[in-house]
């Protein structure tokens, strides 16, 4: 895994990533480029050479059938205007050398030279041989030997003071425009993700998210605004029937002696209970749906945040500065791209551009895909919620297992923050005669309860089982390595306003409990004592179709 400073702001983590990013881009497309100079350099320097050597050859045919070194010298002499040629002979066929011009460097035999006309590399010089012929006659041999080391050395370091001034110019140009630009997508969806932060920190439903355009950000910003409308409605409901149920009780202990006005007032109590265990539920199934709704946003603005860097940083401004070139050089044209160093450039760095452009575009796409599947997994779980809310009241006859990974898919952001392994085991198993909401109200408290509980643990694995039981009915069974449950605990924990979190209320499992009890099934828990996990078990009843 390539390291990354971790313990940095994410704007800068991500400005790093693209600066990083695009250095590397830069660098693997400069160095194509200069391995194709330097192939192009290679076949030009040969080109020449053997073109020379043609003329060479063809010149001294006259000298050596006359046998007249002065002549063949006098050819070899027009060699000095190559000043890469260090040493020039002609041979004859008898091995006696004709004349020679040059010699500088270390002397190289001829016997290092290729034995036919050709090429040789001999450390940092070319050896080259060409035979010279006459009426298909081979009447001598010409050796040169050029220092392409030199030639070779200088395009080097010219390249390489290119690079470096390529990168410092297309760094700077592309961090001045990112950091105007990548306000226009990360701004709205910075102010979201506060705004659900807040809330989540100080359970303050009030607050609204402010809408700052009208596209599919915008709408999320109304769907988000609408749930915390209703999440707000429910908590308020619930506070107040807390608030009447205290009150009720308390005067109810002073009037103990008029019994059957107490068994009247008990039972009016006990049905006020009933209905705010549900409102309970419903704000448990909302505040889950709120924080994995606030997680995944995290995931939508590092996408948004990274587009908007990837805009500011973007090369597509030079296809108007390379326009620019072109057009300042109207009339001159041709001559600039073939003589000139710049024009010569230019072609191979358009080039180069429009593959950084389009591996640009191929990237920025991908990111987009995965910012609409985001928002796309946000209106998933919105839409569940709301379904489940409209259903309450009644029993259906419906595959346990749906539920169960519907229950899953609305806490699976926060599983996958907090690293919770999730191990399934669902054996195929009669359909379940149920109130489809109360059943999401207790799986969702149990799978919140279980992802509590493993918070301070090392080993965190919940393994979900659904089996059917002897006596004929389908059981759940939710098995956590958590904290565990003491002794004492086992017996109260579905008690109305037992809790053992700081910020509980008690509802949770009494409310799960009653709802388990009102569709004919039941809800335990089993427990080896604090720090061996605990295992909670519901048992649902098949439908009639399925009961023999």
């Amino acid at each position: 895994m390539i390291w990354f400073p971790r313990n940095i702001p994410i704007r800068r983590k991500l400005t790093l990533v693209v600066l990083v990013s695009s250095t590397a881009a830069l660098l693997v497309a400069s160095a194509a480029l200069f391995a194709f100079q330097v192939y192009t350099f290679r076949q030009n320097f040969m080109r020449d050479l053997v073109s020379l050597a043609e003329i060479i050859s063809s010149n001294s045919t006259a000298a050596i059938t006359f046998g007249d070194p002065d002549a063949a010298k006098e050819i070899l002499t027009g060699l000095k205007v190559k000043e890469q040629i260090q040493d020039a002979l002609i041979v004859l066929p008898n091995g006696k050398t004709l004349a020679r011009v040059g010699g500088t460097g270390v002397a190289v035999p001829v016997s290092a030279y290729p034995a036919v006309t050709g090429f040789k590399f001999h450390g940092g010089d070319l050896l080259q041989t060409q035979q010279i012929i006459l009426d298909n006659e081979k009447i001598g041999t010409l050796y040169l030997r050029s220092d392409y080391g030199r030639m070779y050395g200088d395009l080097l370091h010219l390249y390489l003071f290119a690079l470096a001034a390529v990168l410092a110019l297309s760094s700077g140009i592309a961090f001045a425009i990112s950091s105007q630009l990548q306000r226009v997508i990360s701004v709205p969806i910075q102010k979201l993700a506060e705004t659900a932060r807040v809330i989540a920190d100080k359970n303050d439903y009030s607050l609204r998210a402010e809408k700052m355009e009208k596209d599919e950000i915008g709408g999320f910003t109304d769907t988000f605004n609408h749930m915390l409308e209703q999440i707000q409605y429910q908590d308020a409901t619930l506070q107040a029937v807390q608030n009447t149920l205290e009150q009720q009780v308390q005067e109810l202990q002073h009037e103990i002696a008029e019994r059957k006005r107490a068994e009247e007032e008990v039972e009016a109590l006990h049905n006020q209970l009933v209905e705010a265990s549900r409102h309970a539920g419903m704000a448990e199934v909302a505040t889950g749906v709120l924080h994995n709704v606030g997680n995944v946003l995290n995931s939508v603005n590092v996408s948004s945040t990274l587009l908007a860097d990837r805009l500011r940083k973007s090369r597509a401004v030079n296809v108007a500065r390379a326009a620019e070139l072109l057009l300042g050089r109207n009339g001159d044209l041709a001559r600039w791209l073939t003589e000139d160093e710049r024009g010569k450039m230019l072609p191979n760095y358009l080039a180069e551009l429009g593959k950084h452009l389009s591996t640009e575009h191929t990237e920025m796409t991908a990111e987009l895909e995965l910012l609409v599947k985001n928002v796309e997994h946000i209106k998933e779980i919105v839409a569940m919620q709301q379904n489940y809310a409209r259903v309450s009241g009644f029993t259906e006859i419906l595959p346990l297992e749906k539920l169960v990974e519907d229950a899953i898919q609305m806490n699976a952001a926060a599983f996958e923050r907090h690293h919770v392994r999730l191990v399934r085991d669902y054996a195929t198993v009669p359909n379940v005669r149920v109130d489809k909401h109360k059943v999401l109200q207790i799986l969702v408290n149990l799978l919140r309860n279980a992802k509590y509980a493993m918070d301070s643990t090392e080993e965190r694995r919940l393994h979900v089982t659904i089996r059917r039981t002897d006596e004929g009915a389908v059981r759940l069974i939710m098995r956590d390595t958590g904290c565990g449950i003491a002794p004492e605990n086992l017996t109260r924990i579905f008690s109305h306003g037992f809790t053992t979190k700081k910020d509980g209320h008690g509802f949770g499992l009494h409310s799960g409990a009653n709802a388990a009890k009102e569709m004919g099934g039941i809800l335990s828990a089993e427990s080896e004592g604090p720090g061996r996990g605990a295992t909670f078990t519901l048992d649902l009843p098949v439908s009639e179709s399925f009961s023999t």
